[in-house]
């Protein structure tokens, strides 16, 4: 993968996030495009190209930790998979995501502030996230 050389020269210039940023966006707007055109050889170099910057942010959202994230001990937790994974139509840091509002959400029903409850379980129906609450915990799953 490449790393275009704005990014490099703004991360050697005192790490300048603005600007590396910047390049990221440049080449995901290159990279849709040659989705639109259907050239996947552009979009395969586009992709890796994000990936390798995003990586050296510590943001890559397909490598450690957000891959293997360990569910929150105790926290009564189920996925998609039914058994405390983080999977999420094969985007895991969307499992991961919805794991942490969940705890939130056992923690302002534990409080019995319910309200919030309320809110995060409203938050996340709107992000086509639906919400059930067992004996065994929360449950929640993808789509409509």
């Amino acid at each position: 993968p490449v790393v275009c050389a704005d990014f490099a020269a703004a991360m050697d210039d005192d790490l300048g996030t603005p600007t590396a940023m910047a390049c990221i966006h440049e080449i995901v707007r290159s990279g849709n495009a040659a989705l639109a055109a259907g050239d996947e050889v552009q979009v395969r170099g586009a992709l890796g190209s994000v990936r390798a910057m995003l990586g050296i942010l510590g943001l890559d959202p397909l490598s450690e930790p957000w891959v293997t994230r360990a569910p929150l001990a105790g926290a009564g937790i189920v996925g998609l998979s039914g058994s405390g994974t983080l999977s999420a139509g094969g985007f895991p840091p969307v499992g991961w995501l919805v794991e942490e509002l969940l705890v939130q959400r056992e923690a302002a029903r534990a409080r019995k502030d319910y309200a919030a409850a309320d809110a995060i379980r409203d938050k996340l129906a709107a992000g086509v996230i639906a919400v059930e609450d067992t004996a065994d915990g929360s449950r929640w799953t993808a789509g409509r």
